[in-house]
């Protein structure tokens, strides 16, 4: 008699046992990488000799006017080894400036946050250590501000239409620096700056859903869309960096899949270049080779994998944000499950909002999501509301909350997924009325979701559980 397969899965803040079917393939996480011996040193040999850029002793002079800017702490998913990378390489870069003459006063740090919301002195110290959040004081460190028009520079077109706005540091500091955790194949290299530190203006251009988009991930780095889109607005600004005889030093840095994670690789020069090195060791470390698509797919949802409710509160939308991007969008050629499969999820997604960082999530989810919930729609009628509405302006620029807009982006990203298979599960829902506001069909258990999944697909369906965290990425191959 067929045994089942016992797993214990992640749900939310705890974890779950689950009984598989034993014909179940689970998948397993790329074994860790071995970690640098010496981090330290890393870095400094990679700042001595850049890649595609001058190093630090031929870029800055004394009266040079120097900005670092950094990932924010919704980066890594799972918080790496202390120290953090940030903190680590901005402390030797502000070393290095220090020997070079540079003046304290001229050397300014910014949190790369977009439409994330700003982060308060007490939560940056999380990633860059209390050394330099008491030293530096709100003028020499602090958020980007994706709605100062004075901070802001139009930089103008690219050949496909696409509107780039950036923080004015990025071309007119003597040299800026960007410090990047390299966490997936998505982020890193422009999107760095032409996301990080833009505005709604320019987001909206990639970050709203495509109506035909053709499931091309964002993860697959060689054959994404949105890679290429960053790739032409970061055209603009190396142009106009190069009339001001300038080039961006870029500080990337990978992990490995321990957990915590620990610093695998570390590289500097120019965006792209540096870029290139980097995900060839994002490759190595994250990807897995899988034979086959499934007719079923399991994950269980840990809040630890989710970026935005990080030093916060998860929420429905993130959770299905969660699910559709950061669970069934990680995958090379083709999605695990097959078109017309079913996904099931194991997530107790209570209706619960953070009071001062979710404003506009709590919006969407009571005022529009009860009456619409098709993603192209809700984008046309109620992005440029939620982007300018007043309240959310402000509470995005000085109360710690997300961008009006930021909801409604990530609900537009979960328009492929819905559309790839014919049904989404939450097993484990603790508010069926939720779960349905997500477009979500409520089991109590993993078990009856699979049940119910072999009722409609055979009872001889196959099916995947890939478990997480660790991050990672399947590169689906034919069977």
């Amino acid at each position: 008699m067929p045994q089942p397969i016992l797993q214990k899965i992640s749900y939310g803040d705890a974890r779950l046992e689950v009984k598989f079917p034993e014909r179940t393939r689970i998948l397993r996480p790329p074994e860790p990488l071995p970690p640098l011996k010496n981090p330290e040193q890393a870095i400094r040999e990679a700042l001595a000799s850049p890649i595609d850029h001058e190093p630090l002793s031929k870029s800055v002079g004394p009266k040079a006017k120097v900005t670092i800017a950094f990932d924010d702490p919704c980066m890594p998913m799972v918080p790496m080894k202390p120290l953090d990378f940030r903190e680590m390489a901005i402390t030797l870069l502000l070393e290095e400036l220090d020997k070079l003459g540079v003046p304290k006063q001229n050397i300014r740090l910014i949190c790369a946050n977009a439409l994330h919301r700003k982060w308060t002195r007490r939560e940056l110290a999380t990633i860059l250590g209390t050394k330099i959040t008491q030293t530096l004081g709100p003028s020499h460190l602090y958020c980007h501000d994706a709605e100062d028009p004075e901070n802001l520079l139009f930089l103008g077109e690219t050949d496909r239409g696409f509107e780039v706005e950036v923080n004015r540091a990025v071309v007119e500091s003597d040299l800026f620096i960007y410090v990047n955790i390299t966490n997936s194949a998505m982020n890193g290299g422009w999107k760095s700056v032409v996301v990080g530190l833009s505005s709604f203006r320019s987001i909206r251009h990639h970050h709203r859903p495509f109506p035909g988009a053709s499931g091309k991930s964002v993860m697959d780095h060689k054959r994404s869309s949105f890679q290429k889109l960053l790739g032409e607005m970061g055209v603009l600004v190396d142009r106009e960096l190069e009339k001001r005889g300038r080039r961006i030093l870029s500080l990337e840095s990978v992990l490995n899949t321990a957990i915590p994670p620990e610093l695998i690789a570390v590289f500097a020069g120019h965006p792209v270049k540096t870029h290139e090195e980097t995900l060839k060791v994002i490759d190595r470390q994250q990807v897995l080779p899988v034979q086959g698509q499934s007719d079923v797919m399991v994950y269980g949802l840990s809040n630890q994998m989710d970026h935005y409710s990080k030093l916060s509160t998860i929420n429905p939308i993130l959770v299905r944000n969660l699910g559709l991007s950061y669970s069934f969008g990680l995958y090379h050629n083709r999605p695990v499950v097959r078109e017309g499969g079913i996904l099931i999820l194991a997530h107790p997604c209570p209706p619960t909002f953070h009071p001062l960082h979710q404003p506009s999530y709590k919006a969407l989810f009571e005022e529009v999501l009860p009456q619409l919930q098709d993603p192209y729609e809700i984008w046309d009628v109620y992005s440029e509301d939620y982007a300018h509405r007043p309240e959310f302006v402000h509470k995005y620029r000085y109360g710690y909350a997300y961008h009006g807009s930021h909801p409604l982006i990530l609900w537009g990203q979960g328009a492929f997924p819905l559309r790839h298979v014919s049904q989404v599960f939450l097993a484990g829902a603790t508010d069926a009325e939720t779960a349905q506001l997500l477009g979500f069909v409520p089991f109590a258990s993993v078990e009856e979701a699979i049940e119910e999944a072999e009722n409609s697909l055979g009872k001889d369906c196959s099916i995947t559980y890939q478990p997480m965290p660790p991050f990672y990425i399947a590169k689906v191959e034919t069977a």
